[in-house]
């Protein structure tokens, strides 16, 4: 039987046959040629000071970054709780958001797509949906939809 041999130069990586396969059975040291490491290979393996530094310092940077995102979420959590206990308005007849008369005699109204309220124009948002078809949000909804995971990021938050 022969010996299958793969890549070139160096690199070259040979097949182990039948009888070194049980034999790595045996001394339990694995099936890949990778899993038996001298100490010289073992040591070239480790990283240096200055690699450890720089992996470090990229953990380091993403942590900040992560804090800062989560500081960014909470405030706007935060702005869309206040605009929801601000809500003075029905959604009917009035604006869900500032409360002003909607109507022949008000203000035009718009109704949000999401919570099917009636909002002025003032207080929605018109965007475009994913048909490019023009619908209008009022702010809450809008802020809500800027909220990645509004129940998860609270449960995150509490949890902190």
């Amino acid at each position: 039987m022969t010996d299958t041999m793969f890549g070139s130069g160096n690199d070259q990586w040979i097949c182990p046959n039948d009888r070194q396969l049980a034999l790595r059975a045996k001394l339990q040291t694995g099936w890949s040629v990778h899993s038996y490491q001298t100490e010289r290979q073992r040591k070239s393996q480790v990283l240096e000071k200055q690699e450890l530094d720089i992996i470090l310092s990229v953990i380091h940077r993403a942590e900040q970054l992560d804090q800062l995102e989560q500081h960014r979420i909470g405030r706007l959590v935060e702005r869309l709780e206040n605009m929801r206990r601000s809500a003075v308005g029905n959604g009917l007849s009035q604006c869900l958001l500032c409360g002003e008369l909607l109507g022949l005699l008000g203000a035009p109204s718009v109704l949000c797509q999401d919570c099917c309220k009636k909002v002025c124009t003032k207080c929605g948002i018109e965007t475009a949906s994913s048909q490019k078809r023009l619908h209008w949000l009022c702010k809450i909804c809008s802020e809500q939809r800027e909220v990645p995971s509004y129940s998860a990021l609270l449960l995150t938050l509490t949890l902190d």
